[in-house]
């Protein structure tokens, strides 16, 4: 199956993080110490990405390409709100649910299958729309904000963080097709939002955690040996591995993006 790799994937992170909560559980929101998240920006920045909104327990929140539901799952344990993930992947999303069961958060989390373009929700369903680092995964990015815009309540919040290439060149991550702040932000004022903000955080975006990182270094290996006898986690590898070169070496930058629908 195309997307087998992504149940591997969910599986070595649950079986590493389980070792390691033997010492130490792991903080509040961060189930899996966010291994989940392919390019390891640190969490710390989604806190000052919800500083925008206001978050309170009847919230209802959409997390687009929720890849394995991190994001979906830190929204509902730090800020109380209910969430639902999409991902195009069913593979993804029968195993970012799993993941989300064992995290005790199945109650407040729900993953579906939907594309990015035809979002199966009514008008105005959200009250906050998320999306990190997922466009660059999707096939039509105007076609997902026009969609996010449209689910999005009037007066509600976007919070978007984008990995954005920088100003010397391109930079080639499997699977994941970059663009640069500006056509982004052009992009988010054609879809209709307003008061739009522009932030840039790469000089933040390392993860300040010393568990995190070592946590993250050993599931790529053991995402390398597993490669050996499963090729097609070659991609996965690969991906990461490109992700943390770009931003390492500031070919790639983290940007948010916060605006909202007008009321």
């Amino acid at each position: 199956m195309a997307d087998a790799p992504v149940v591997r994937l969910a599986s070595a992170i649950h079986e590493l993080v389980r070792t390691h909560a033997a010492a130490s559980p792991p903080a509040r929101g961060l189930s899996y110490l966010g291994l989940e998240h392919a390019s390891g920006t640190g969490f710390h920045l989604l806190d000052v990405l919800s500083a925008r909104g206001i978050f309170r327990k009847y919230e209802f929140v959409l997390d687009l390409g929720t890849e394995l539901g991190a994001r979906s799952r830190w929204l509902a344990a730090r800020l109380g709100c209910e969430v639902v993930g999409t991902t195009p992947s069913p593979d993804e999303a029968i195993a970012a649910a799993e993941l989300t069961r064992r995290a005790g958060l199945a109650g407040q989390v729900r993953l579906t299958v939907a594309s990015a373009a035809t979002l199966p929700f009514r008008d105005a369903r959200f009250t906050h729309v998320w999306i990190v680092e997922a466009l660059p995964r999707v096939p039509e990015p105007a076609t997902a904000l026009a969609e996010a815009f449209r689910v999005l309540r009037p007066g509600g919040h976007l919070a978007m963080q984008e990995i954005v290439v920088g100003m010397t060149g391109q930079v080639a991550v499997p699977g994941w097709h970059l663009a640069d702040e500006a056509s982004r932000a052009a992009a988010l004022r054609r879809a209709g939002f307003v008061e739009l903000e522009v932030r840039d955080v790469s000089g933040e975006a390392v993860e300040r955690s010393a568990r995190v990182q070592a946590a993250r270094a050993q599931l790529l290996r053991r995402l390398r040996e597993d490669a050996n006898r499963e090729p097609a986690l070659m991609e996965v590898v690969a991906q990461r591995e490109a992700l943390a070169r770009a931003l390492a070496n500031g070919m790639l930058r983290v940007v948010q993006f916060t605006a909202r629908r007008r009321g």
